[in-house]
């Protein structure tokens, strides 16, 4: 409710609060704007009545100048300025000498006319007019007791026959009707100006507030809508879900959200990818029952939540249709990539109490029937949310340990089986976290691929081993693994190059190895590249040599140096008298090539011996040795120094001169 007003308040107490004050404001200034120019127009037209009035009496006073030099007016005279009196409006006169002294003075406070000096507001306008020496017309507004409201006075200079000023006459006229009138005048005008300028505004502020209005619901209803396909967003769909699980949490009804996904639209192209959506949203429309919730999430993704479901089985059928019939559209429609469907349930009693938790439950479900691919459509498993939230805490996991360097490099020796001398070490990655603990890298590995990281993490680890092995003796290689996703973001060999010149490390004394999976997806790109490491003079080894899509094509075409059994066909020696022949031929196979033969995973001496037996020339495992901290590898490296000396010292011990000879 408090936010409802809120929003009410913002939306609409505000613009109309500032709308009044505007228009307040606009009204007021118009009414100053029309008072000022009244104000102007009446002050214009009283300077020009008094001084109207100065001339007519100036020109129609024939003993004027007489007057002025002291002599006593006529009667005609008198007895026309009592007509000027009485016929306008003028409320006194008076002329002065040139010294400024009355001579001839007429007023309502002084009826009778006299002479002498009276010194009021009309005289010192005169002594203004006396020291600048030229006419003068002053607008008053009156403070004294019996002076007009508002009067001008205007003071003409009196000349001679000879052109000599004798003196001065002064009239003071009246205005105070004339102001009433302009005042009254000026109220009405402004009220109407300042009624338009409101209306006006009004009216601006009614057709904004309308256009506003227009554009906030076209940019709502954008903002919910998907543009393609018309159906509600993801936003409304987390709006109208959570909504209506309030409601449904009250009657304790059962609701349920399926999420349905074209995977692996984008290989069709835009156009056709846009095609498949449309038709998709068609049909999902045309499936969606009475009262359900219909959504695009995009990518190819559709949801749809169904409120009050009483029995799961046919929600399930729901979904079943939605990945047949969607399936079928792309056929219907010539797609030329037929992606497969596949759809994810999850109901608001178990998988879910928000609209985020349901949505997030229904696309796990989504995930796992894509990863069991059969039958495409499923309910979520609370086992798949624990995967999911070990998998989160995973890739924070790594994302922190890249951003910090805190991997590690363990090192397992590998060792000639013919003379027991340490050949190398292969370079493993090990990730510790504070939460998890120790990760297996089978674990952090696909997901640092999935995560687009496991190039930077190569490359960390290239040059970390080749900085570590610049420390060791010169005949000590270093092998580091690979994963195919270095080969295909196209940086591998500038990260070797960088790892080998960085550290100074000769590049002979670097082995990369790769699993026959790295050749599947692009054998050209990963041609290319191996050629130039071997061109570089960096080794390149097979790793688990025998599993998965081992292929005579894949020995002769590329540059490999070695073969690495897998450790499978190790630990069948003591179980399968077969495993026996198939190591017989791998090794051979691999010595008919000019390559060489390592042997990983060897744990018991049963496996050492028959390797041995077999011609294998290297080997690894936890009979010989477990991986190792780097702190521990000189203890290892100076044991098998000594080992080697003591071996040679015995066969030097026991050899003729007649061995030698023969051998």
């Amino acid at each position: 409710m408090a936010g409802t007003f809120e929003k009410f308040r913002g939306r609409h107490y505000l613009p109309v609060g500032a709308f009044l004050l505007l228009t307040l404001l606009i009204g007021l200034a118009g009414v100053a704007f029309v008072q000022q120019v009244t104000g102007k127009l009446l002050e214009n037209e009283a300077r020009l009545e008094a001084e109207r009035w100065a001339a007519y009496l100036s020109r129609n006073i024939t003993d004027i100048a007489a007057v002025a030099n002291g002599s006593a007016p006529s009667e005609e005279t008198l007895r026309f300025i009592a007509q000027a009196r009485d016929a306008g409006r003028i409320y006194s006169f008076r002329i002065y000498d040139n010294a400024g002294n009355p001579m001839l003075r007429s007023d309502p406070r002084d009826r009778p006319l006299d002479r002498g000096p009276a010194k009021d507001q009309l005289d010192t306008a005169v002594a203004e007019a006396l020291a600048s020496g030229e006419p003068e017309t002053f607008v008053r507004t009156g403070t004294r007791p019996g002076e007009p409201a508002y009067y001008a006075i205007s003071i003409i200079p009196i000349t001679a026959n000879d052109g000599k000023v004798t003196g001065w006459l002064a009239a003071n006229i009246d205005q105070t009707t004339r102001e009433a009138l302009f005042f009254d005048m000026a109220l009405h005008i402004s009220l109407g100006v300042g009624c338009l300028l409101m209306i006006a505004s009004g009216f601006g502020f009614w057709y904004r507030a309308r256009q506003r209005a227009f554009v906030e619901k076209q940019i709502e209803t954008f903002s919910a809508h998907d543009q393609l396909t018309g159906l509600p967003n993801m936003s409304s769909l987390l709006d109208n879900v959570g909504n209506a699980l309030e409601t449904s949490a009250s009657a304790k009804a059962q609701c349920a959200l399926v999420v349905c996904e074209i995977a692996g639209l984008s290989a069709n192209g835009q156009l056709d990818a846009d095609s498949v959506v449309l038709a998709a949203s068609r049909i999902l429309q045309t499936l969606q029952p009475a009262g359900s919730y219909a959504a695009y999430l995009g990518q190819g993704r559709f949801a749809l939540f169904l409120e009050d479901v009483s029995d799961p089985m046919t929600v399930l059928s729901l979904a079943r249709n939605l990945t047949v019939k969607i399936g079928k559209a792309q056929q219907a429609l010539g797609s030329p990539v037929a992606a497969p469907v596949y759809a994810g349930i999850a109901l608001s009693a178990s998988d879910g109490n928000t609209a985020a938790e349901l949505l997030r439950s229904a696309e796990l479900a989504l995930q796992a029937a894509q990863e069991q691919e059969t039958p495409g459509y499923g309910f979520f498993n609370p086992d798949i949310a624990q995967t999911a939230r070990r998998r989160s805490a995973v890739q924070r996991a790594l994302t922190e340990a890249l951003a910090n360097e805190t991997f590690r490099l363990d090192f397992q020796p590998v060792y000639t089986i013919r003379s027991g001398e340490l050949s190398g070490f292969e370079a493993l990655l090990r990730l510790h976290d504070p939460e998890l603990g120790n990760v297996s890298p089978a674990e952090f590995i696909p997901v640092a691929e999935q995560m687009g990281i496991i190039n930077r993490m190569g490359g960390w680890c290239l040059s970390e081993a080749c900085r570590i092995a610049s420390q060791w003796p010169a005949h000590i290689i270093v092998a580091v693994n690979l994963s195919p996703f270095q080969f295909y973001s196209g940086t591998l060999i500038g990260d070797v190059r960088q790892a080998l010149e960085q550290n100074r490390f000769p590049s002979y004394r670097l082995e990369v190895e790769i699993t026959e999976g790295t050749l599947l997806k692009d054998s050209e790109l990963v041609l290319h590249q191996l050629r130039a490491l071997r061109d570089m003079g960096v080794a390149v080894a097979l790793d688990d040599f025998g599993t998965g899509f081992s292929s005579l094509s894949y020995l002769w075409k590329f540059p490999f140096s070695k073969l690495k059994i897998d450790r499978s066909f190790i630990s069948a020696l003591d179980e399968s008298s077969s495993a026996r022949g198939i190591l017989r031929s791998i090794i051979k196979l691999g010595h008919g090539l000019g390559l060489s033969v390592t042997a990983e995973g060897i744990e018991t001496t049963k496996q050492m011996s028959t390797l041995r037996e077999l011609g294998c020339d290297l080997a690894q495992g936890f009979l010989l040795d477990r991986p190792a901290l780097v702190t521990d590898l000189a203890a290892i490296i100076l044991r098998n120094f000594a080992s080697g000396l003591t071996r040679r010292q015995t066969r030097a011990a026991v050899t003729t001169p007649k061995d030698f000879a023969q051998g």
